[in-house]
């Protein structure tokens, strides 16, 4: 006892500064630092975080550090662009809007729930893209007017001040300091629209100083000489077959003409080209698609939207591949002539339908951008109204003078079958459909109602 008494006292003797250096001591020498190193989790705690691409879309929030935490951000998501340019759109191909609040010219209300909205003006988009040659990308806007985006594109010609060539960082300068509000409707600005502008649907994709070409008056001669698909047979070929018709182009599929064909699909198949559905192969995803030959292009425009080529047919319907589909026809000569058309081509929508559209018809090569339009949430009631929409109210909530289901106690519509505020029944057409046996140029419809698997 004696000495286990002097051990404690010797314990108690010493200072705290010379106790807490032995435990440490003695801790450090019962641990086993450890050789591994991991470099990926020193990156995630110690170092900094990895840099963002700023070439892609962010959804982006308005919380946290450096925002007010107040209800009308609380739940706000835009997706944010960078790319996209941060001044007004080019005024002289702006109309402006004028609202009437969905009212007719009597003065009563025809479509509900419009009205307000902040003051817009119309941005004029190409959607026939009948000029051809090559045309420069000055810049990618935003629209109001639609969820996609729009690019300012300026067409390359020997007058301008380009001389054909490609647009460089310095002169891209030029011309948006040319089209800025300052120089607005000045000499200056009224040459610079003179040149060539346009607007067109953005595809993804599409940055500033990309060149993008329409094809829609057919395939330059001076970019392929193998064939012509807008000329009659060479004078060769019609010694060889003359069963061939003026108007039929003279291709066969031969491993020339296959080389050939696919060496113009490796040129002209780029992001934002035009180009006519029978030169397009299967599987390509397109959008801004024409029905018909020298009409507007009217399907998928939306954000985010691409309807897909399936195949070339006959008109007896069979499938065609290779250089054949050279032969399909169905576009314009030189002098302007429509030519005959020799089958159909099949495209395949998101909805599930699938068309058979001429195959002189054209699309543009891509999928629309902004396809991070569906993931924004405008956070409240207040940003709808901005958007020039009122709020809908229920008819179970109106009263009884003002809607067949309301009035009553508690939530019901007696009994009665659903309505309109006019009403008409739900699912009852009010007019005779336009084609008695529905759209012929639909092969397969969209599917409708809860899909089930196949049992087998």
């Amino acid at each position: 006892m004696s000495a286990l008494s002097r051990s404690v006292n010797t314990a108690r003797s010493l200072p705290r500064s010379t106790l807490a250096s032995t435990s440490r001591l003695s801790i450090r020498n019962y641990a086993t630092p450890s050789s591994v190193k991991n470099d990926g989790q020193q990156m995630m705690f110690g170092g900094p975080p990895p840099k963002r691409k700023e070439d892609g879309a962010v959804l982006k929030t308005y919380t946290g550090k450096g925002y007010p935490f107040i209800p009308s951000l609380r739940h706000v998501v835009y997706p944010y662009h960078p790319h996209l340019h941060k001044g007004g759109p080019l005024r002289e191909l702006t109309i402006p809007l004028r609202r009437k609040g969905g009212r007719n010219n009597t003065g009563r209300i025809v479509n509900r729930h419009i009205g307000g909205g902040h003051k817009r003006r119309l941005r004029m988009v190409d959607f026939h893209r009948v000029q051809g040659g090559q045309h420069d990308v000055i810049r990618i806007e935003y629209d109001p007017g639609r969820s996609a985006h729009i690019a300012l594109i300026k067409k390359r010609t020997s007058t301008s001040s380009t001389s054909g060539k490609s647009l460089t960082p310095n002169l891209i300068e030029e011309i948006e300091e040319a089209l800025s509000e300052e120089n607005r409707n000045t000499p200056k600005s009224l040459e610079a629209v003179k040149a060539g502008f346009s607007y067109i649907v953005a595809p993804e994709g599409l940055r500033k100083g990309d060149v993008v070409i329409s094809y829609r008056k057919g395939i330059p001669q001076s970019l392929i000489n193998e064939f012509d698909n807008t000329s009659s047979s060479s004078s060769e070929e019609s010694k060889l077959s003359n069963n061939l018709e003026d108007d039929k182009v003279g291709a066969t599929d031969t491993p020339e003409m296959r080389r050939a064909l696919g060496l113009l699909r490796t040129i002209t198949l780029k992001s934002g080209n035009v180009l006519p559905l029978f030169l397009i192969p299967p599987g390509t995803q397109v959008h801004n698609l024409s029905l018909t030959t020298d009409g507007k292009m009217q399907l998928c425009r939306s954000a985010g939207t691409f309807a897909q080529i399936v195949s070339h047919q006959s008109e007896t319907g069979k499938s065609i591949g290779g250089s054949d589909v050279l032969t399909m026809g169905g576009g314009f000569d030189e002098n302007g002539n429509r030519l005959p058309k020799k089958g159909y081509v099949l495209v395949k929508m998101q909805s599930g339908e699938v068309r058979k559209l001429d195959p002189g018809c054209v699309a543009t090569i891509g999928v629309v951008s902004n396809k991070e339009h569906q993931s924004r949430s405008l956070g409240k009631a207040g940003r709808s109204r901005w958007l020039g929409k009122r709020p809908h109210v229920r008819g179970v909530a109106m009263n009884a003078v003002d809607h067949p289901h309301g009035g009553g106690r508690g939530k019901q519509k007696g009994n009665k079958h659903p309505r309109s505020i006019y009403g008409l029944l739900q699912h009852v057409r009010t007019r005779r459909p336009k084609d008695k046996d529905g759209n012929k140029s639909v092969v397969t419809e969209r599917p409708r109602g809860k899909q089930t698997a196949a049992k087998h």
